[in-house]
């Protein structure tokens, strides 16, 4: 049989790949799925990319969004060191045989806090996922507040009358990208399946809550993250969104840091001075993170998350799905036992309990049974299990119940395999266990990109857990004795893989409890978010 070939035509030209050492998977990177968002085009949506003539290579990654660096010694480390405004490009394995194949596709979408990362990132490498059977697309979308500003100015100029949400407007155009042309690589246009982890999980509940992206996939997959908190004046570090014109007073703000009296202004910054000026000081040190090298504080994130804009977002994505508003493809989601994993904590028994009454008020005693802190060190572990309650696990939690409530397939787990990370690496994120985002390798069938010992139960896990994906990916249904959410069991991905109770169902209602009196109490203010 001829092998198929390396040379692909899509709507703008012909691309030529490159095939896998095993000759089974064919791969073309640094696809433009959109014209480059610099000049006039920054802060704007995205647009179709330009027609090229001949034969355009497509054997490299195409630059990362600009950001600032992670350690080196990083989980996450490495394939961003090439970064430009330029970014937008996404890139595709295939082992299809023929264009006839009508393969699933599934699209990658990077981790990241909406911060760093992009697809050319090793861990996401899909050769191994595509040759198992599916067409396999990453892509870059742009990041922080190139990716997210809101401002009035910019409002103004949009016929919809909104700002913001450049990085999931990306997202949009690379699917309208990809139905026109993925069946060119052998992919079926017509299933579809979105799945993320972590700001990647979070853009796949926008995506469904946004009715800009309706019928442009048909599956989907959450790791670790949703969008799923109140909006208002927040700025999105934590747990929630920001509401319209909140976010476009922080625009305002930027631009007088910057002294930037116009959009026009502010367009000629660089994306470095555009990234890293801060809006207020860091807030009291007695908050801590680890693991990234970078001004991860709220004065230097305002402005760089989704918001709720009223055209991509008409209102809260949870108000959107209580509603059943959201798109009605089926789901899996779920998180890890670690979620704690690089989350700000707090090292103050003393101040901790003393922050907890005065955030959880009357509740706080019931907060403080579920998050003791005796000493500091107890402290710090419950107050990083807060966090990664809030801005992680009970977010899954929250969009299974809602999405299966709409009558929606919805499938639910609770991955808790600690990859063997061995005890004198240097790594920076300092905690072990069931780290956040450590089923990633499992996921992509990629264990080998960590020199670790992996056993043969991981390697074991990695099928089962990717044979799920790939299942669910084809039909809706991952199979594997894996029944839908009732809201009492998960599946569980351990070492012996398999249903059983939901965890930690105590610590789910309180925070059932309290995002319901938050919402509450922002209906009754008559919030804008």
């Amino acid at each position: 049989m001829t092998a198929p070939s390396t040379i692909v035509r899509v709507a703008e030209g012909a691309l030529e790949g490159a095939r896998s050492a095993d000759g089974r998977v064919r791969a073309f990177k640094g696809i433009p799925y959109a014209r480059p968002p610099v000049g006039a085009l920054r802060w704007r949506e995205p647009q179709a990319p330009e027609r090229w003539d001949g034969t355009r290579p497509a054997l490299a990654f195409g630059p990362t969004a600009p950001q600032f660096p992670v350690v080196a010694n990083s989980l996450y480390a490495g394939g961003h060191e090439h970064q430009s405004e330029d970014c937008l490009t996404l890139n595709v394995w295939s082992a299809a045989e023929s264009a006839d194949d009508r393969l699933p596709v599934m699209v990658w979408l990077h981790y990241g806090a909406y911060q760093f990362g992009g697809s050319s990132v090793p861990l996401y490498d899909g050769e191994r996922l595509a040759a198992a059977g599916a067409v396999v697309v990453t892509l870059n979308h742009r990041l922080g507040r190139l990716g997210f500003l809101s401002h009035p100015e910019l409002s103004a100029q949009y016929p919809h009358g909104a700002s913001g949400n450049y990085a999931i407007h990306d997202q949009i155009r690379a699917l309208a990208w990809l139905a026109e042309n993925v069946e060119r690589f052998g992919g079926d246009p017509g299933n579809v399946t979105v799945f993320g982890l972590s700001a990647g999980s979070m853009s796949v509940s926008l995506l469904m809550a946004s009715p800009l992206a309706r019928d442009l996939f048909h599956r989907a997959i959450g790791m670790s993250g949703a969008s799923l908190g109140p909006a208002g004046a927040s700025t999105g570090i934590t747990d929630s969104m920001q509401g319209r014109e909140p976010a476009e007073r922080t625009g305002l703000a930027l631009a007088r840091i910057l002294r930037a009296h116009t959009i026009d202004e502010l367009r000629a910054r660089s994306p470095h001075e555009i990234l890293a000026a801060t809006l207020e000081p860091a807030g009291e040190d007695r908050w801590r993170f680890d693991a990234v090298e970078a001004p991860f504080h709220r004065g230097a994130l305002d402005g760089a998350f989704p918001s709720v804009d009223g055209h991509l977002l008409p209102e809260p994505a949870h108000a959107i799905f209580a509603a059943g508003r959201q798109a009605r493809v089926p789901l899996i989601t779920g998180s890890a036992a670690g979620e704690a994993s690089g989350m700000p904590y707090m090292a103050d028994a003393a101040r901790f309990a003393a922050d907890a009454r005065a955030h959880y008020g009357e509740h706080a005693a019931e907060f403080l049974a579920l998050f003791p802190a005796g000493d500091d060190e107890q402290a710090a572990r419950s107050s990083a299990t807060a966090n990664g309650d809030r801005v992680f696990v009970w977010q899954n939690w929250a969009w299974a119940n809602l999405h299966a409530a709409s009558g929606a397939p919805t499938f639910y787990y609770h991955f808790s395999r600690e990859p063997p990370i061995p005890a004198d690496a240097d790594i920076a994120e300092r905690s072990r266990g069931a780290f956040h985002s450590a089923e990633i390798p499992y996921v992509f069938r990629h264990l080998e990109a960590r020199d670790w010992p992996w056993t043969d139960a991981d390697r074991a896990l990695s099928e089962t857990m990717s044979s799920s994906w790939l299942r669910f990916a084809r039909s809706g249904d991952p199979g594997g004795g894996w029944s839908p959410f009732d809201g009492a069991t998960a599946m569980h991905f351990a070492e012996r893989p398999g249903p059983a109770p939901v965890p930690r169902r105590a610590h789910l209602a309180f925070w059932d409890a309290y995002y319901e009196r938050r919402r509450l109490a922002a209906a009754q203010e008559g919030d804008d978010g």
